[in-house]
């Protein structure tokens, strides 16, 4: 009988164990973009493990493989060439439960962009930055010159040069009289232009998404985290439990957190002075922040002191989990925290990092999302 049971499972996709395991398939295409890949098979052996990393925003997405090198073939006649891309996939069999079969992340198209050798034992780790349209975005420095421009037109025609879409998730567009490119590549600049109005810039192999933190920070949990050992429940009924925590870390500060931002602004030309604040609604007293920065009126000067004490306090709670890997943990992802007392709250996933080894782990930071602004 169990003979029989065993030939039956050996037909399966998953093997010979129901037990849950996870791998990865990595493709690689030559600089030259002639025929592509599938390497898993060849570097099998050689492999230690594949780590990628998703940001919120400012940090382009990126994947590092790390593989075994005693023999130097991947600093001589494997020696991976730059500008080459690898296209990866995670894959997953009966990893939540027995029924569950087999499951795949497709990670999309990296380009290599760093590789280092360690040792000893000796080792190679191929890094790559995720593939983003033309692919001038990064590698060319330009110097040009906006004129009355807002950000979403800026972003707009930037993306359009660079065989991108943009999306837009703000609710306001500022408009920018005068501003420079100077030696920036496209991305360096745009991402200036975005934190200079606080706006989030996040890039994805197709686009570029611009947005701003509060719209992702006020909403729903997808997840919510009981600390180990705690008893809760959910805060609705379509929160998922995250299981398999292995390791957490939560951090509270007390330094460069204010109370309110105070903006002030005298015009050259007529002395006139013009004043706007903003108080954060969960305090009552503490640090005043102080800003002068050019400002048209009141209203956007109020405008400006939200934005700065938001920059400033958005980091008073942060924290780090390492759980069992989960393909649906991304950064943006809001998740609820019980059990830590003080700590509880809605935190926004601002990295996801999944590494395939021995084992699939995803650890993720978060910061506490900020309500009222």
């Amino acid at each position: 009988m169990f003979d029989i049971l065993n030939s039956w499972l050996s037909g399966l996709t998953g093997g010979t164990k129901l037990s849950r395991r996870a791998w990865v398939v990595i493709e690689y295409t030559p600089k030259d973009g002639s025929e592509t890949k599938d390497i898993s098979e060849d570097i099998s052996k050689y492999f230690l493990s594949l780590s990628f990393t998703d940001n919120l925003s400012d940090t382009v997405d990126d994947i590092t493989l790390t593989l075994e090198d005693k023999a130097q073939l991947w600093l001589e006649e494997w020696f991976p060439e730059a500008g080459a891309k690898l296209g990866v996939t995670i894959h997953t069999y009966n990893w939540t439960n027995l029924a569950e079969g087999e499951r795949y992340l497709p990670l999309g198209e990296y380009e290599i962009d760093e590789i280092e050798n360690e040792g000893f034992p000796s080792t190679v780790q191929i890094k790559a930055v995720s593939v983003m349209g033309s692919g001038s975005l990064r590698g060319v420095k330009k110097n040009r010159t906006w004129e009355n421009i807002s950000i979403w037109k800026c972003a707009s025609d930037i993306c359009k040069e660079n065989s991108l879409e943009v999306i837009w998730d703000c609710d306001e567009n500022p408009n920018l009289d005068h501003v420079e490119q100077a030696n920036q590549s496209d991305l360096e600049f745009l991402e200036k232009i975005c934190k200079d109005n606080g706006k989030n810039l996040k890039v994805t192999i197709d686009r570029i998404i611009i947005f701003d933190d509060d719209k992702y920070e006020a909403k729903t949990p997808v997840f919510f985290c009981l600390k180990p050992g705690a008893y809760g429940k959910p805060g609705s009924d379509d929160e998922l439990l995250l299981s398999g925590i292995t390791d957490y870390k939560l951090k509270s500060k007390t330094r460069d957190v204010y109370w309110k931002c105070h903006v002030r602004y005298q015009r050259t030309q007529d002395k006139t002075v013009i004043e706007g604040e903003f108080a954060a609604p969960d305090k009552t007293e503490g640090l005043i922040l102080t800003v002068n920065e050019q400002v048209k009126d009141k209203t956007e000067a109020d405008h400006l002191a939200k934005k700065k004490l938001r920059e400033k306090n958005k980091e008073a709670y942060t924290g780090s989990l390492t759980l069992m890997g989960n393909f649906y943990l991304v950064a943006g992802l809001v998740i609820e925290m019980k059990g830590f007392g003080k700590f509880d709250g809605n935190y926004i996933i601002v990295k996801a990092e999944h590494q395939v080894g021995a084992a699939y782990t995803t650890s993720i930071d978060i910061r506490r999302c900020l309500s009222g602004y």
